[in-house]
């Protein structure tokens, strides 16, 4: 028996219904490395093989993992370990710096570009007055072809080239004009999608998801970027390591 599948094997001695073994076994053997995002589990045939159980248990063993956003499942390309996504808070990375390492290619569609000006929120946040111009860059972030993010960042108007948009990541081009963002603050806060971020996110409206609030300084303690993003939850871990 494939050695990882053999981390599967239901204990007969255990009352558990055979199917929450099976995404119990699973569930730990990803969150111990044993299995990581991207790979493949073995099909309802190899596990109906391989512990004499029937479909329907491999079956919903399966839907229970899907609906806990542990694992993807592709008709007519089979099962696999759902990405998870841990940015390091104390660090300051892009969406590329984070996904990339994990073995996906990192994909930012823009769906608005808007000169205007700013909200109240904005203007506290940025520094700005009400006669300061923002600009409002509205990108869907992708990991490979996994939409995982709508992310709405609005910068003050000035630093940015009078053609628009510059064609580099965002963080880079703040990088060379000399304004790198050098710290940040961010916010935490549970939500459920509304009908313009479940479009987005291929969600039901009223589904829970993670709201993050991004506030980024250069080093002269000056804030020039604040972004709201809101995450599917399953694709994200985020982790905090308290001292005394």
């Amino acid at each position: 028996m494939d050695e990882k599948l053999a981390l599967l094997q239901p204990d007969s001695a255990d009352s558990t219904p055979i199917y929450l073994q099976l995404a119990k076994k699973i569930r730990a053997a990803v969150e111990s490395g044993q299995w990581r995002s991207g790979d493949a589990l073995p099909s309802e045939r190899a596990l109906m093989e391989a512990f004499g159980i029937a479909r329907g248990t491999a079956r919903r063993a399966f839907q229970h993992l899907e609906q806990d956003g542990t694992i993807n499942r592709n008709r007519g390309s089979g099962t696999f370990i759902a990405p998870r996504f841990a940015p390091a808070l104390p660090l300051l990375e892009s969406f590329t710096e984070m996904v990339e390492p994990q073995g996906f290619r990192a994909q930012s569609e823009l769906i608005g570009f808007l000169r205007r000006g700013p909200t109240a929120e904005e203007m506290q946040a940025l520094q700005l007055s009400d006669e300061q111009d923002v600009v409002e860059l509205v990108r869907l972030r992708k990991a490979g072809e996994i939409a995982i993010a709508l992310q709405y960042s609005v910068l003050p108007a000035a630093i940015l080239p009078a053609s628009g948009l510059p064609e580099e990541s965002l963080y880079h081009y703040l990088h060379s004009i000399g304004q790198p963002i050098v710290r940040a603050t961010q916010r935490f806060r549970g939500e459920i999608a509304d009908k313009s971020v479940a479009r987005y996110l291929a969600m039901e409206v009223g589904e829970p998801l993670l709201l993050v609030t991004r506030t980024g300084f250069t080093r002269e303690e000056r804030p020039i970027e604040y972004t709201r993003s809101w995450c599917l939850n399953e694709y994200y871990d985020f982790a905090l390591e308290l001292k005394h």
